[in-house]
């Protein structure tokens, strides 16, 4: 098993970030992530799921490498840091649920965070208290301040307005999750 960073030497203000995720290649050279590049599957252009999935995939997938690339955490981890930069101190389901995650990837996940030494686990009778740690607290913020500079990379060539208003629709194709159990399709609506 391969030694773990640093987490501390980690800790720094981040660097402007690339858009694309780029490795080494073979030859010396840089290559674009591979999930990054390929095609939109066809089917994306037919089907609002398919199109989000795609999206979904490509930024989990560019995320994930970044993040274990830089601070040596996974995709849970950073979403539970998020989650506890802005609580701070809070219980174990209710950090899994600010951070939209399974309790039990969540239990996990926080146990590789103490090992870590970035946050503390306090049990107290039947709850868990988790808390971040001078370093947890540190890399929070770093954290926060890498997703908004990834989110301004990811809007780049959008007006505020257009921010907003793509996040008011997905807010909106979330709410409208429910109605995908409908054994009803309204024939006149489908496009």
């Amino acid at each position: 098993m391969p030694a773990k960073k640093n987490i501390s030497a980690a800790l720094r203000t981040p660097q402007p970030l690339p858009l694309r995720t780029r490795k080494a290649a073979p030859s010396g050279g840089n290559h674009v992530d591979p999930v990054v590049e390929r095609p939109l599957p066809a089917l994306a252009d037919d089907f609002m799921g398919w199109l989000i999935t795609s999206l979904s995939v490509r930024l989990s997938q560019c995320a994930s490498t970044y993040y274990m690339q830089r601070w040596d955490i996974g995709m849970t981890e950073y979403r539970l840091m998020m989650a506890l930069g802005v609580e701070h101190e809070c219980s174990a389901a209710f950090v899994a649920a600010a951070a939209d995650v399974d309790k039990a990837a969540a239990s996990r996940s926080l146990q590789v965070l103490s090992q870590q030494g970035l946050v503390t686990l306090a049990r107290h009778g039947r709850e868990m208290t988790i808390s971040l740690t001078k370093a947890g607290q540190s890399l929070a913020e770093d954290l926060h301040t890498a997703a908004r500079q990834r989110d301004a990379q990811l809007t780049q060539g959008m007006s505020a307005a257009q921010v907003k208003r793509l996040r008011a629709d997905l807010r909106r194709l979330i709410e409208n999750l429910p109605n995908l159990g409908d054994d009803h399709v309204d024939a006149d609506r489908v496009d």
